[in-house]
């Protein structure tokens, strides 16, 4: 089940209020990180847009200095509080705070009994060895429409292509009104972001 046309306009839309930004990024962050001192856990205030939302690693901010998964395998702290390291962090997750702030859809407005998950949920995690797709829909409590939808094309032995448009959805693919608490304890996201992402090359992962 491909998107409506309803909801690749809202694709349409939400490309091109983040896409001037997402440019701007790679000349306002290498610069706004000469203004935070390696104890910061924040850009100054006016260059929040573009940093990163402000989730909690084992109580540190991820902001500006890498989330649980980026200090494990790439930057272990303290280096993670580098120039460089925050450098990579921040243009490798774009905008983000502007995107939660303004764009992402709140686990706490989506209403459990509208989420609808059409075909395969595991496509995910499938590394592309098959082709597939899942699309996630749901509505919000105040009644707008939110949807996210992930392909995977194996085109060759070797390669597949990756598409994954509209909300970040796919983190409650399967969710319902009866198991809606195990979507939303813990570590789990209070702001899914938006999307939209075409990579024609990924590698297949048996």
């Amino acid at each position: 089940m491909k998107p409506t046309l309803k909801q690749w306009l809202q694709v349409a839309k939400n490309f091109i209020i983040e896409l001037p930004l997402e440019i701007l990024a790679f000349f306002v962050v290498p610069i706004a990180l000469l203004f935070a001192k390696e104890s910061d856990d924040h850009l100054p205030r006016c260059f929040r847009w573009f940093e990163d939302a402000d989730d909690h690693y084992d109580g540190q901010s991820a902001a500006i200095n890498g989330d649980g998964g980026w200090r494990r395998d790439h930057f272990p702290p303290p280096k993670n509080r580098t120039y460089f390291a925050r450098l990579c962090w921040l243009l490798r997750n774009r905008i983000g705070y502007f995107c939660v702030k303004y764009l992402g859809v709140k686990t706490s407005e989506i209403d459990p009994a509208s989420i609808k998950t059409s075909g395969d949920p595991s496509v995910t995690s499938n590394g592309g060895a098959v082709s597939s797709w899942c699309k996630v829909e749901c509505r919000l409590k105040d009644g707008r429409e939110r949807f996210g939808y992930y392909r995977t094309i194996r085109w060759c032995k070797r390669f597949y292509i990756r598409i994954y448009v509209g909300w970040k959805l796919m983190d409650i693919a399967g969710a319902n009104a009866s198991n809606w608490h195990e979507y939303t304890e813990g570590e789990d996201k209070k702001v899914l972001k938006t999307v939209w992402a075409f990579h024609p090359m990924r590698k297949v992962k048996e």
